[in-house]
């Protein structure tokens, strides 16, 4: 298991224990729209169609659960999250897509820095459309100067170091800010 999602474990271990919460199931589903940092993460279920689900979708082909043409949240991508669940969360495996799974899955993504080519650079570039900027980007799976740009002017304009470097951070403000902001 990669050290990133052990460590994303323990921190949804730990921020249970800090809360004095003891879930048990169906209560411990992962529809937290919080980490334990307080970052926000939307929550995502079976039946939604979103930009975010389709990113969810690509991000998760490029773990190795291949999807199916990707926009609808439907019974595939629920058992492909839930395997996803099933080997790295010790809790929460319920095929939804809460804070903690969104850190698990993007704590440890391959890199789409520049220069990459792959499903999770799609997922990013889906992400980078949510705000138009007049420059829509092909979902080519690479990662290139358009890609790069767009990239640092979405950082830039949302208080983020303006790199072109992907983090958690950056994934996050990619996926909670609703879409033009």
């Amino acid at each position: 298991m990669k050290f990133t999602r052990i460590a994303a474990t323990g921190l949804a271990a730990a921020g249970l224990v800090a809360g004095g919460a003891v879930l048990a199931s169906p209560a411990s589903a992962d529809t937290a729209s919080t980490s334990p940092n307080g970052a926000y993460w939307p929550v995502l279920r079976q039946g939604q169609t979103s930009e975010n689900v389709r990113a969810l979708q690509w991000f998760l082909s490029c773990e190795g659960y291949e999807q199916p043409a990707p926009s609808h949240y439907g019974p595939k991508t629920t058992a492909n999250v839930h395997a996803f669940q099933l080997r790295f969360l010790t809790w929460g495996r319920d095929g939804n897509v809460g804070a903690y799974t969104w850190r698990a899955l993007l704590g440890d993504i391959p890199s789409t820095g520049y220069g990459q080519r792959g499903d999770c650079v799609k997922g990013l570039q889906v992400l980078l459309n949510k705000w138009r900027y007049n420059d829509d980007l092909p979902i080519s799976g690479y990662h290139g100067s358009r890609t790069k740009a767009k990239l640092v002017r979405f950082q830039g304009a949302h208080g983020l170091p303006a790199n072109g470097v992907v983090d958690l951070r950056t994934y996050q403000k990619l996926i909670a800010t609703p879409a033009g902001r």
